[in-house]
């Protein structure tokens, strides 16, 4: 693996095979983990993505100095984003977990002009309170100290060796096995010290600006319980929830296809990546402009099976992607867990959307988007005017420079209370498929959904695809229901084949 950063403090990386013009996804594994974290995703995630997997300092290829102070969050961050720089690239969805999931908000926190969305699963580390940090802050210093003393042989007789999982398949076990009986102890012993419990950023949820998807390994003991909270810190609308139930801590190799759709479908809500052109051209594009706010449905794509024609449900919410400035001056970013990274145990017709807040349907007109959806490296919503050098640090500097700060996102018209939504296409060609999400509000106090469309009746499930085999003008409805109790529905038109809806 190529290795980026100064002598004694290099990261590996990989970049993997991928299409043309795909943009990037950076790839961040767990603490006592590697990229073979991720390698029962590459194949499936290449199809759409620049696939690149980053290892962390004092694990797989990477260095792994004896000082501690190395291994800070904000020297982590700055590598992570050095490497992206050095990769030409202007802004990438970050995908991280464990461990890695709480660098990847922390960049995403610190340095949001390079962040098109963040990706976090089953992280401890991004959703803990400060009680929690206190207390793996002492456990992470009482086992530095025995790495130390002993080296990691006693390692393997706890739940973060990977050996002892069974939900783990054989390639990714034997992969990850090898890469943490490689551990220096120096490496251990600095991550433990100087960045599980220290990249924390608790006090800081309220101020993302990017839009989030939570991945929830729900058999994760430790997780699970902490993620509607930490979901429910994050700014109204900006995050949304994805819940494999099938899955534990690795979630996103224990249930893969589901990790790798919904990460797909998240990038194609926030305007990331392009949608399916057998998607139709109005259905290419689920957004609408706002206020100069791109507001966006979490599409649930959990699998392929989750539209009408297959079945399946999951759950989520929607999506508010932050806007940039026309004109972004970039400067160079100084960013300021059960932890371990596995264990055992454009086109011409815009959708519009539309909303109900008091039961009855009601509609607003399709407003065009202001940036049109592509598959290039750099995302939709904004274009660097300059892309100084990120400098990385010396193990033991500090920061000297601050954060350029984005701009305060313009106030977005939405209807007061909880309010039914619709996202998707006003037209389609016959015999396209169509994609509705929903994009009712508050995400996190939804329950469920019921989706009325010429296929039928849907169920639990927050989007839906439709098959039109005929010209005509369609209804499809759809009714929230929310945790209160309350329900709101709204309906939407389509135009099939060039027909006219009054």
């Amino acid at each position: 693996m190529p290795l980026f950063g100064p002598p004694g403090q290099r990261i590996s990386y990989e970049v993997y095979p991928h299409p043309a013009d795909a943009p990037p996804i950076v790839l961040v594994h767990g603490f006592t983990a590697s990229a073979a974290s991720f390698a029962a995703n590459i194949e499936g995630l290449s199809q759409h993505f620049t696939v690149i997997t980053a290892e962390l300092l004092g694990h797989g290829s990477s260095d792994a100095p004896a000082d501690p102070a190395a291994y800070a969050p904000e020297h982590a961050a700055r590598r992570l984003l050095g490497l992206i720089d050095h990769l030409g690239y202007e802004r990438v969805l970050l995908c991280g977990h464990s461990l890695g999931g709480a660098l990847a908000l922390r960049v995403a926190l610190d340095a949001p002009e390079w962040v098109a969305g963040v990706v976090v699963i089953n992280s401890s580390s991004a959703a803990g309170d400060p009680a929690w940090r206190e207390s793996a802050r002492q456990g992470m210093a009482s086992m530095a100290a025995r790495v130390r003393d002993e080296g990691t042989g006693f390692l393997r007789g706890t739940r973060l060796y990977p050996a002892h999982s069974r939900r783990l398949d054989p390639d990714s076990r034997e992969m990850l096995v090898r890469d943490f009986d490689r551990l220096q102890p120096a490496g251990f012993a600095g991550t433990a010290e100087s960045l599980v419990a220290e990249v924390n950023a608790w006090e800081r949820h309220p101020e993302l600006e990017v839009p989030l998807l939570l991945v929830v390994g729900d058999r994760d003991a430790d997780f699970a319980p902490k993620a509607e909270g930490f979901a429910d810190r994050l700014p109204r609308g900006l995050a949304r929830t994805v819940h494999l139930p099938e899955a534990g801590h690795a979630a996103n190799i224990e249930q893969p296809r589901e990790f790798e759709s919904a990460t797909v479908a998240f990038a194609r809500s926030i305007g990331y990546l392009a949608a399916p052109q057998s998607a139709g051209a109005g259905a290419s594009r689920m957004m609408t402009a706002l206020g100069g706010v791109l507001v966006v449905a979490g599409i649930g794509l959990l699998t392929a099976a989750i539209f009408v024609n297959n079945g399946n449900s999951d759950s989520g919410g929607p999506i508010l992607a932050a806007p940039a400035p026309t004109e972004e001056v970039r400067s160079s970013p100084t960013p300021q867990e059960s932890t371990a990274g596995t264990r055992s145990a454009g086109p011409a017709n815009a959708g519009g959307m539309a909303t109900a807040t008091a039961g009855a349907a009601s509609a607003t007109p399709a407003v065009s988007p202001t940036a049109a959806a592509s598959p290039t490296k750099a995302p939709p919503t904004a274009t660097p005017t300059t892309r100084p050098a990120v400098q990385q640090p010396p193990a033991t500097a500090t920061p000297t420079a601050t954060p350029t700060e984005s701009p305060t996102p313009a106030p977005t018209s939405t209807p007061a209370g909880p309010y039914a939504a619709i996202s998707g296409p006003a037209s389609a060609a016959v015999g396209e498929s169509a994609i509705f999400v929903d994009a009712s509000a508050p995400g996190a106090q939804i329950q469920t959904w019921t989706w009325t469309t010429p296929a039928g009746t849907t169920r639990h499930v927050p989007a839906v695809s439709v098959a039109f085999q005929s010209p005509g003008c369609y209804a499809i409805t759809l009714t929230t229901l929310f945790k209160d109790g309350q329900s709101r529905t709204t309906s939407t038109n389509i135009a099939v084949g060039g027909a006219t809806c009054n």
